[in-house]
């Protein structure tokens, strides 16, 4: 019975998309189901690192994907006054895993189309699941908000950093905060004569940083940081004037930026993760993505390590036709990369955020004296990933 049952995928955001992708063209029965009435995500963007690429253009995707995105061909570090400190190139075009910038609303409108709607129910909130207990019940039933149960194969957590299948498995967990807060915003049209198309740029200031990327021909993603209290809001009505006085003595195409962009647009979220564990699962059940390793947003890496997360997934499970084995093989193989990331994506913040001149001049100091081969080894290591 087991093997005519699908397996459930828990959210339909980057990454459990992308493992319903990867897992329907390894031959297996697939099925979403996704917490909100549609499938969309608002306000960012996001890199599409080679890491990541690489899965979706070997799946075909990658004309789409070239035609909604932006390339990103050079990476920059500078200070708020300008002082560039590192950079790096980066392959955009013409190879098979290219570096892009996209909308996150782009990025899962290509995925949901690419794994057909028919696969996705939507408005469908999972809340938790049963393992069975004898040979003849489903090895996993997935329970819903107010609607009947799903008796599934396997069953992936891919439903964020709230995960109600995470709960489950290893209880609850406080957030943990990180001590800045982060503006998330698109602008309409823009051109300014301090930005080029193609370059991914961070400025770093005294506890306040901003980056800046095209995430097509016209239009920017940008995101800002500053050290803050935890919980506050901003009020739409005073948004701008008091982004513009958090950053005044930042540049004028911070200034241009925020401008750019409607106030009903911007986005605001405390920045947080949750220390890595080895607990991904138990039986037919695993994690993926936001729910088994959330990271701060600080290396670009939490949409790519997901999209890694459903490859690796696929691979393991086409390779071993025990289902619980090949669940822990993948999440073994996992852990190790997923556990780097989320610690370096902190210290990188931890250090980028450091607010008092002394140590803002050391950090400066230490970026100057860094040689270029090391920051590119450690973009080679997180760019380089078997896709599959």
């Amino acid at each position: 019975m087991a093997t005519n049952l699908p397996i459930l995928i828990a959210g339909a955001g980057i990454g459990g998309l992308t493992a319903g992708i990867c897992l329907q063209q390894a031959g297996f029965n697939v099925q979403l189901v996704e917490r909100f009435d549609a499938v969309r995500e608002v306000g960012a963007g996001i890199l599409l690192g080679p890491n990541a690429s690489a899965v979706l253009y070997r799946r075909g995707l990658g004309e789409t994907l070239d035609a909604a995105s932006a390339p990103m061909s050079n990476m920059e570090i500078c200070s708020w006054r300008g002082k560039k400190f590192l950079a790096r190139s980066a392959p955009a075009t013409g190879v098979p895993n290219p570096s892009r910038m996209i909308h996150r609303a782009s990025l899962q409108r290509v995925l949901y189309d690419a794994i057909g709607h028919e696969h996705v129910q939507l408005a469908k909130p999972c809340t938790g699941f049963t393992l069975g207990k004898t040979s003849t019940d489903a090895p996993v039933t997935v329970h819903f908000d107010g609607q009947p149960s799903i008796p599934a194969r396997a069953l992936i957590g891919a439903d964020g950093v709230h995960s109600a299948l995470r709960k489950q498995l290893l209880g609850p967990e406080p957030l943990r905060y990180h001590g800045y807060t982060c503006w998330r915003g698109i602008t309409g049209p823009f051109k300014h004569p301090d930005f080029s198309f193609g370059t991914l740029m961070e400025m770093q200031g005294l506890g306040q940083r901003l980056g800046v990327s095209y995430i097509d021909d016209e239009r920017i993603y940008w995101w800002a940081t500053a050290n803050a209290p935890e919980g506050q809001q901003d009020d739409p009505q005073t948004l701008h004037a008091d982004l513009h006085q958090t950053f005044a003595d930042w540049p004028d195409l911070c200034h241009a930026l925020f401008d750019a962009t409607p106030a009903n647009q911007i986005l605001r979220n405390d920045v947080y993760d949750r220390p890595p564990t080895r607990r991904w699962g138990e039986g037919p059940v695993t994690l993926l993505g936001d729910a088994a390793h959330p990271m701060a947003p600080n290396l670009g890496q939490g949409a790519c390590s997901a999209i890694e997360d459903g490859a690796v997934l696929a691979r393991y499970l086409a390779e071993n036709n025990n289902l619980e084995q090949a669940l822990r093989t993948y999440e073994r193989a996992r852990q190790p990369r997923t556990e780097r990331f989320q610690k370096l994506s902190k210290q990188f913040g931890d250090v980028a955020q450091w607010q008092s001149r002394p140590a803002v001049w050391l950090r400066e100091l230490a970026m100057s004296l860094m040689p270029a081969s090391t920051f590119e080894r450690q973009q080679n290591w997180i760019w380089n990933f078997d896709a599959g």
